[in-house]
């Protein structure tokens, strides 16, 4: 039987707590994701595996992965072991984050599972998590939770850009209140301008960057202006691309 899984709310480690150790996990089997049988992997190079795939139902840019292993104490060795980390836009096209050794569970109720590793605002909607071993159990394999910190949505901004454009351009949060970030990711070199003008074209902000880094973050902060639409622009050697963005009170 094929196990997989399909989510449109991606579990997000919360600022708020609910309880006085909310990262303990109980140790009741049926809390968590398990595979008895093998099926064909969306990567087809893996071929016939234990595999989960979600999908987070929009694009976000992704940061910690924590992981709590299969807890219940009559079956810590179906707990997975090397775990493949992929993940992709489109669903189609993947991306390997690593593979990754997941630590057993101890099967007891102050179980705090681990984080796994870092996503470093790599930008998906999404991930595949594939078996590679477990810690034992020849038939099975599973978890107990899986949570991803993400950094916002990323939303289709796009208003003009030269075509084969030498960068890609990420907004978010966006809509925003007072402050937004931009990651431009760039192949261009050289100088790049970075400019926010409001709906009736004038300039409001204006960066230089020096070009030498592939990869950019920028935080802006707006909050002094009114709300409505605005546009950023970058502009890198010939290449030139437009981006809406919404300023809300």
């Amino acid at each position: 039987m094929r196990i997989s899984a399909i989510i449109t709310v991606l579990i997000i480690s919360a600022s708020f707590h609910a309880q006085c150790y909310p990262d303990r996990h109980n140790t009741t089997w049926f809390d968590g994701w398990v595979s008895c049988e093998v099926s064909p992997n969306p990567i087809t190079d893996y071929g016939e595996t234990h595999w989960i795939q979600y999908d987070l139902g929009h694009q976000y840019l992704l940061g910690e992965l924590s992981i709590w292993n299969h807890n219940d104490p009559d079956n810590l060795p179906r707990g997975v072991d090397a775990l493949h980390v992929d993940y992709s836009e489109d669903g189609q096209n993947w991306s390997n984050l690593g593979t990754f050794n997941v630590p057993a569970a101890d099967g007891t109720s102050i179980y705090e599972g681990d984080v796994l590793t870092d996503f470093n605002s790599e930008q998906a909607r999404y991930v595949l998590l594939t078996v590679e071993s477990t810690h034992g159990a020849p038939f099975c394999a599973g978890f107990s939770e899986l949570k991803i910190g993400v950094e916002g949505v990323v939303t289709d901004i796009t208003e003009f850009q030269t075509p084969d454009a030498c960068f890609d351009v990420s907004i978010y949060p966006n809509p925003h209140r007072d402050i937004f970030n931009a990651r431009i990711r760039s192949q261009c070199g050289g100088q790049m301008n970075v400019m926010i003008h409001d709906a009736m074209g004038r300039l409001v902000d204006e960066r230089f960057l020096s070009g030498l880094n592939t990869e950019e973050f920028m935080t802006f902060d707006n909050a002094e202006l009114p709300a409505g639409i605005y546009y950023l622009t970058v502009q890198q050697a010939d290449a030139l691309g437009r981006y809406q963005i919404v300023r809300t009170r």
